[in-house]
């Protein structure tokens, strides 16, 4: 009787730990504070539409060099941010502010970039402006060939120089 009680008691262990590793993480501790909703936030410091736009027209026209400042003015941007972020699928709160090498003063992020179910399609990403350690905004970059890459970089800062790709036909930072 005591071995069956034990082989249950330890069934129930094993159960409880798997159920808790595959299900959804639970961030309510760590999101605390306040949190940036990457899908939801004001336009600080420009239209998100704009950007793009900007970003497609220089890769149409194969401008040969930019900085993001200047990228960012051709879209009728405040220059008011420091560092542009990037957020690929599965990016996590703890890699996206070690990777932007910026004290960002902020908890959690929602609405994080996941990866497409079509292996034929790209995932989107995310670009987040960042001033004084604060998310300012983001823009979403989705379809097939986003004009704006980032390169090896995960992060770009005003006088970032970027040059047009003719492989990929996308605005690159060096």
């Amino acid at each position: 009787m005591r071995y069956r009680s034990v082989l249950i008691a330890a069934a129930l262990s094993v159960a409880a730990v798997s159920i808790t590793a595959c299900g959804p993480k639970d961030t309510s501790a760590a999101c605390s504070g306040e949190t940036f909703n990457l899908h939801s936030h004001p336009e600080l410091l420009g239209a998100e539409n704009d950007l793009v736009r900007a970003f497609d027209e220089a890769a149409e026209q194969q401008l040969a060099s930019a900085t993001m400042v200047e990228m960012t003015t051709r879209a009728g941007w405040s220059p008011e941010w420091e560092r542009v972020v990037y957020i690929g699928a599965r990016t996590t709160d703890e890699e996206l502010r070690k990777d932007s090498a910026a004290d960002l003063r902020l908890a959690c992020f929602a609405g994080l970039p996941t990866t497409n179910s079509d292996p034929d399609l790209r995932s989107s990403h995310v670009t987040l402006f960042v001033a004084d350690g604060k998310p300012l905004q983001a823009v979403w970059w989705v379809g097939q060939t986003p004009s704006l890459r980032f390169g090896k970089r995960d992060f770009l800062l005003p006088d970032t120089v970027l040059r047009y790709d003719p492989d990929s036909r996308t605005m690159r930072a060096e």
